[in-house]
Formats: structure tokens, sequence, C-alpha cells
């Protein structure tokens, strides 16, 4: 993507973003483990403690949202991979369905994702499933999904695809394709590849997580946008602490923990740094931001079968 045309799409981002009394997503971390050890992800440097999110605290978060905001968009996704419980998130699942939340949303690896679980996942009220699949070769998948098997991974999406179309019904089924340094050379045969399964394709830039990671966007800071996952995600670890930001995986900033306060109340304590962001104030930001790219990533692109291409402001999820 030319300079450019990344710079007016970062624009037309910004101007969409305001400082909302909740969240647009909120991002609750089932399991701070994982079965991979992804180049482009910083869980092999995780200091914090790894736990699993006790169903109380779940119980609690779920009637708060419904009650509130049963239209946000409640992703089981941040520091680890859920399906290591798959139990736990089905009860986890069918539990925020019955108190009325509308939209339940899973990122995974994949690795998992057998038949008995796709099944179960079928089974409930999921809206998206996304599946983190960064290559279409082998030598290219494995490369980035370190431990991972690029084959079962496959074979896992396609039999999800198939069983949610003999059911004709269910969740949107993506796989997600991170661009990064070399992988972007198979893209085309990926997309090719899975739109002829069903599914939808995801194509985002990589994150640095915080300033993490170096990325290859190059964007002039003179031309930086406020950061629209700082202003529309809510993150909770396991543990129930609330981070300042997505960025912030130690919880260094933390903004409390939700087992003692509710999620309004966390949210709010944070409003002050998403209007640092919207009136531009970058340089009274925390010293993380300084080195954080991911307000550069902009926004996604989806394409669905048979359908144009659809651009997100703001991915499904990190």
């Amino acid at each position: 993507m030319k300079h450019a045309n990344h710079k007016a799409e970062l624009e037309r981002t910004a101007s969409g973003l305001k400082n909302p009394s909740f969240p647009k997503i909120f991002a609750v971390e089932l399991c701070a483990d994982c079965d991979l050890n992804c180049s482009m992800c910083h869980h092999d440097r995780m200091q914090r403690p790894k736990g699993n999110l006790p169903m109380p605290l779940w119980r609690k978060c779920a009637d708060e949202i419904a009650a509130i905001a049963p239209a946000t968009n409640i992703w089981f996704s941040f520091c680890g991979e859920p399906l290591l419980m798959p139990e736990r998130l089905i009860e986890m699942l069918k539990y925020g369905e019955s108190v009325g939340l509308r939209s339940l949303n899973l990122n995974t690896n994949g690795m998992r994702l057998s038949r008995e679980v796709a099944r179960g996942l079928l089974d409930t009220c999921l809206s998206n499933i996304v599946i983190g699949i960064d290559g279409f070769t082998r030598e290219t998948y494995e490369k980035y999904r370190v431990l991972g098997d690029r084959d079962r991974v496959y074979a896992n999406a396609g039999y999800l695809l198939e069983e949610r179309a003999r059911r004709e019904s269910g969740p949107e089924i993506m796989v997600q394709f991170i661009e990064m340094d070399d992988n972007i050379t198979e893209f085309e045969r990926y997309r090719d590849y899975w739109l002829g399964l069903g599914a939808t394709v995801k194509l985002r830039r990589q994150l640095s997580w915080g300033g993490k990671f170096e990325t290859a966007i190059e964007i002039a800071e003179e031309e930086r946008i406020p950061c629209p996952w700082a202003i529309t995600m809510m993150h909770m670890f396991w543990d129930g602490r609330v981070p300042r930001c997505p960025g912030d995986t130690e919880g260094e900033e933390s903004a409390g923990n939700a087992w003692d306060d509710s999620l309004v109340d966390l949210w709010g304590r944070l409003a002050s740094y998403r209007q640092l962001h919207l009136e531009r104030r970058f340089g009274e930001l925390p010293a993380r931001c300084d080195n954080c790219t991911d307000w550069k990533t902009g926004a996604s692109l989806k394409l669905r079968p048979g359908q144009a291409v659809h651009r997100d402001s703001l991915g499904s999820s990190r």
C-alpha cells in the first residue's frame, strides 16, 4: 500500500473515533497459556502469572455488560489460546447467551480445533470465529506460527467450514493473515483457497504489541493519529486486572480489578488517556506510547465469498 493511501486510511479511521461511555470491544483472557510460540507475539516474553479465568468472574462481567451494553463485541482473545480450555469456553459462551449478550466471538490459532470441539462451538451462539493462519505453504506458516502444524490447522479449519455449511447457519468463519516480511507473496493463493471453501479472508498488518516488535509500516510521527485500540477496546486479564490498553500486556498501568469494581468504573478511569489521544496530546501519554506503533496498523481488509472488499476501521481483535 502506498504511503499516501495509508495516511488517508488512517485519517478516515481517526474521524470516527470518540471517547465512548463503554468500550466497543471487550476482550477477555480465558487462559493466559498458549500452545504455540509465534514469532510476532509477545507471549514468550510475558512475566506476569499465568492462569485461567474463573467462571464467577465471567458471570459478573457478563451480567454487567448484558445490563448496560448487550451489543458490545465480546472477544475471547488476548494473551493466550482459549481452546486450551474448550469446555470452559463453551460454558462461558452459553452463559453469555443466556443473559442476553449479542456478540460473542473467538480468536484461536486453530491447533486444538478438533472435530468434537468444532461441533461444540457451532452448537453455541458464536458470531465470529477467527483462525490465525499466516501462510499458505508449510514453510511459511511454520516460520511464523512456531510449534504449529500447517496441515493440521488447515484440516481443522476446513472441517469447521464444512460442518458450518452442512448446518446452513452459524458464525462467520474467518481466516486471518497477518502481513509480515515475506509471506505476502503467498496471499493470492491463500485467498483463493479459503474463499473457495467459504471462509472470510481477513488481511491485517502486524502489530508492535505496545512497541515490543518493530514493524515495516512507515508513517511519519507527525502524521500520528489517536490509537483506535486504546480508544475502542477494553481488555481483562484472567485474574480480573484491566490494563490501560492492549499494549500494556503486563498490566503495569492497570486501571484496577474487575473483581472489585464495575467495568463501567474501570473504563471511566481510563477516560483521561483516551482524551489525550483524541486531542492529539501524544507527548503527555505514558512513556510506553513513545515506542508503540499500533496506531499505524489502520483498517483490516476482509474478503467474503462472492462479495466486495470490506474494510474495518479496527480489526476484530488483536
